[in-house]
């Protein structure tokens, strides 16, 4: 989080004729302050306040073009395996080593954008993500694991963190609502390309198709960096104008919050500033980590299995399609939704409530009755699975404050790996010995105990 400025003296008239010709904002301190003083330096006009749009537009359209490397993979991945005979723990290695080197790449990039900013390393990102797209095209098992596996997933996971990173920075005030948004486009980016993978690839022509989503993922990657750039050290956004509550229904407002067991996020602002070894050191950061492999490994094992769970059950390729085109909606969809929530119930309750109804939704989508039930349980289930990528990075920079928040969130982000595992290679074994039913039923647990583990640390906060 931003340092503390500490508000000069006012010094006369000084700057007097400046004050005439410039609308002055109050210097909104880390602390949370206004300092009024109608001559003094250090206030900002309203020109010089830098607009946060800008960089949150750069980044949802950054994430949304690299999403077909995790969301339009169980499009892709009975074409590769058709057209070339790749097996189904090959085609699930490729899936694993793409969680683990797109989490991988999280903790580093954390610390590099701390200290030189996020342009470079975008823009870094998107030619190697590209070039991951071209590599999956050439046939080559090798260069399928190599390139795709290893070097385009560690370009997206730059590019995820530094967007992820970007709704932290520029918005400490709404950072549910900012990661939300940004996580959301990394699943509503792949629509358009799920949609045009299922209805012109084939064995034959996906590697042209391949080829072209990776031009334009280049394309736009870089030129989403161009734009992207971090606030200047100690910024903060000025404070919204807030109603003054009389006596009786500022009680009434702490008593209701009190009765419902719940209370909003405390201001940033109120946060020390953790290091990366003193977050690690607390013992809540690691229940937060094992909260983490546990919601994505049921999610992610959905994302990759739905399509062939459908067409094992019996259901036509059309349940198939719509299950692909839907969850990426839903999933996408939960993100702000929920994320605006746990700003204003707090971030581990919210969390709580979100995984366990994704675990008892996948209950219900093993318990269907027919195709309907399956496809709706299935994308009500990863509507609530899907807020982990926005209110993870949020709970961190609540808990552990902002200044070093995308270096934190980069080591709670590589539990998605051990997910990763879970999710590609390890529940594609599981479901060769024993079925969908008794994966998927794991899967539901695994969702369920990730949020009763996130109450324990919303009981005891990091100190």
């Amino acid at each position: 989080m931003g340092e503390n400025i500490a508000p000069k003296a006012c010094t006369g008239n000084r700057n007097a004729r400046a004050s005439r010709h410039a609308r002055v904002r109050p210097l909104h301190t880390a602390a949370g302050f206004g300092h009024h003083c109608g001559d003094m330096n250090t206030h900002t006009p309203d020109a010089a306040v830098p607009r946060r749009w800008p960089y949150l537009t750069a980044a949802f359209f950054a994430m949304a073009v690299v999403s077909p490397y995790e969301y339009a993979w169980s499009s892709i991945a009975p074409l590769v395996s058709s057209a070339h005979g790749w097996s189904a723990a090959s085609v699930g290695l490729i899936f694993s080593l793409f969680i683990v080197f797109q989490s991988g790449a999280s903790f580093p990039t954390g610390v590099l954008r701390d200290r030189i900013g996020p342009r470079a390393l975008t823009i870094a990102g998107g030619v190697l993500s590209g070039l991951g797209l071209v590599a999956l095209a050439s046939g080559s098992l090798a260069m399928a694991v190599v390139g795709f596996g290893v070097v385009g997933s560690f370009g997206v996971g730059i590019v995820y963190s530094n967007c992820i990173n970007t709704g932290n920075k520029w918005y400490p005030d709404k950072r549910g609502l900012a990661a939300g948004l940004i996580a959301g486009a990394f699943s509503w980016g792949s629509i358009p390309f799920v949609i045009w993978i299922r209805a012109a690839a084939t064995p034959e022509t996906y590697p042209s198709i391949l080829i072209a989503i990776a031009a334009i993922v280049t394309a736009v990657i870089v030129g989403s960096g161009l734009v992207m750039r971090d606030p200047t050290k100690g910024w903060r956004p000025a404070p919204a104008p807030q109603p003054v509550a009389t006596g009786a229904q500022a009680n009434a407002t702490a008593i209701g919050a009190a009765a419902a067991g719940m209370a909003p996020a405390a201001p940033a602002a109120g946060v020390r500033a953790f290091t990366v070894r003193e977050a690690l050191s607390t013992w809540q950061f690691w229940v937060v980590y094992a909260a983490f492999v546990l919601i994505s490994s049921s999610g992610l094992m959905t994302i990759a299995k739905i399509v062939s769970f459908a067409s094992a059950t019996g259901y036509t390729a059309l349940v198939g399609t719509t299950a692909a085109v839907g969850l990426a909606v839903t999933n996408g969809l939960g993100r702000p939704v929920i994320g605006k929530l746990a700003d204003r119930l707090g971030y581990e309750i919210t969390m709580t409530m979100s995984f366990t109804l994704a675990g008892v939704f996948l209950f219900v989508m093993l318990a269907a009755p027919g195709p309907v039930v399956f496809v709706g349980a299935a994308l009500v289930a990863l509507f609530f699975w899907g807020p982990l990528f926005s209110l993870f990075p949020a709970l961190t920079g609540h808990r552990y404050g902002s200044k070093n928040g995308a270096a934190i969130y980069g080591v709670l982000y590589s539990a998605k790996m051990v997910g990763g595992l879970w999710g590609g290679w390890a529940s594609a074994v599981m479901l060769e010995r024993f079925g969908f039913q008794t994966t998927f039923t794991i899967g539901a647990v695994m969702a369920i105990a990730s949020g009763a583990l996130v109450l324990v640390v919303r009981r005891h906060p990091p100190r």
